[in-house]
């Protein structure tokens, strides 16, 4: 049970940023996302697959790939060159597939990847998965659902494509859902069709995601397709997450009114211990607001601190100790580098180990973590992993 959740504790600040004014505003209705790993390269039970890798020379291509587990980093590395095929004057295709009994991912909404890349600019990347009952309507391949994803820079990053950007009717030659077939000696080519929910045209709903098949994946896949190049593409796992966890028992706090997530926050300043930092929380229509000031603490001569803070009976979250705290926000100060996210659970005194921070006895058990808001005037999800936190800060 989650006895004290702490939003947005401004403490530990550079000194460049203590008289930066900030305001942060908390729409904290998914407080928690579900993840969940199919595919992992550490022998882990349950999320081990059987895994190959296959190119297009076996249509007449010239496309090259490796695929090997480094077992001391736990990933797997696809390596290749997308190649020109001849007879299609157009680009082929390189991919690897795992195999194997995959876990039910009924209700979730994306397949998440957490890769890292040396050729992030390589725009040729998809992912698909297979079940047993999904349409083939490609002679190269098909009964899977697939999909295009793009890379933001070459560190490790979580990946999501969202199911809804999935069809099963990719065509064979581009790998796309959007694409028309060449015309045949003595036939027109094939017009694909996207998801009507992806946002791209053509579509039908008829070829979006039938829930029926999350429960019996049995083949994972990543693709290097329809773009020419050279690609790169470390893994650590494959899988899937729920971002739409309002209506589960993941969240923790929302400012709707709404009975069991709805809690009251307190504003507190560091003049307790002598600081002069100001701040005040206040509700807007259906989310909450902090706006201060973080100035130097004189006797520490360092930046103090202002927060947020709610106690109560929050919901049982231990289902999502894999997942990741998602925070909905927003602010007019993105590049203030000083906003914290804290909970307490299993403390002695919520409060005091929040306090001390596990530097004093019996003060452990309120765990810290520190996070980033993206420039924006829309609300964006935070996602801080759950595995980062720590009771010693």
């Amino acid at each position: 049970r989650l006895l004290s959740i702490f939003a947005g504790v401004l403490d530990e600040l550079i000194p460049a940023m203590a008289a930066v004014f900030k305001r942060l505003a908390f729409l904290i209705t998914s407080a928690l996302a579900a993840e969940i790993k199919l595919a992992t390269f550490d022998g882990a039970e349950g999320s081990t697959a059987s895994w190959k890798d296959l190119n297009d020379p076996v249509m007449g291509g010239a496309s090259t790939s490796t695929f090997h587990v480094n077992k001391a980093e736990k990933t797997g590395t696809f390596n290749g060159t997308c190649a020109i095929v001849g007879f299609l004057k157009a680009p082929g295709f390189a991919k690897i597939e795992g195999s194997a009994k995959f876990q039910d991912i009924t209700g979730y909404d994306n397949i998440a990847l957490r890769v890292r890349s040396s050729t992030p600019s390589y725009q040729g990347f998809k992912v698909a998965f297979a079940a047993p009952g999904i349409p083939k309507t490609s002679i190269y391949g098909g009964a899977s659902y697939k999909a295009g994803f793009n890379l933001t820079g070459g560190d490790w990053q979580i990946v999501e494509v969202p199911l809804t950007q999935f069809s099963y009717d990719w065509s064979g030659y581009t790998g796309r859902c959007d694409t028309k077939d060449p015309d045949g000696v003595f036939s027109r080519g094939k017009q694909h069709y996207c998801c009507s929910k992806s946002g791209l045209e053509p579509s039908k709903p008829d070829v979006c995601v039938d829930a029926k098949f999350l429960s019996s994946i049995n083949s994972v896949e990543v693709w290097a397709e329809g773009v020419a190049g050279d690609f790169n593409l470390e893994i650590d796992w494959i899988g899937a997450t729920k971002k739409s966890v309002e209506a589960t028992s993941g969240s923790l706090v929302t400012f709707d009114g709404s009975s069991g997530t709805t809690f009251k926050f307190v504003e507190l300043n560091d003049p307790v211990m002598g600081g002069k930092s100001t701040g005040t929380w206040s509700l807007g229509e259906g989310f909450g607001i902090m706006d201060g000031d973080v100035v130097d603490v004189p006797s520490l001569k360092a930046p103090g601190f202002i927060k947020a803070a709610a106690d109560g009976k929050f919901a049982d979250v231990s289902e999502f100790i894999d997942g990741s705290i998602v925070l909905s926000v927003r602010t007019s100060t993105p590049g203030y580098a000083g906003y914290r996210f804290s909970f307490a659970s299993g403390s002695v005194s919520a409060a005091f180990s929040c306090a001390a921070g596990g530097s004093l006895p019996f003060s452990r058990g309120c765990f810290k973590q520190k996070f980033t808001v993206p420039a924006g005037s829309n609300f964006t999800d935070v996602k801080i992993p759950i595995s980062t936190f720590s009771d010693k800060w």
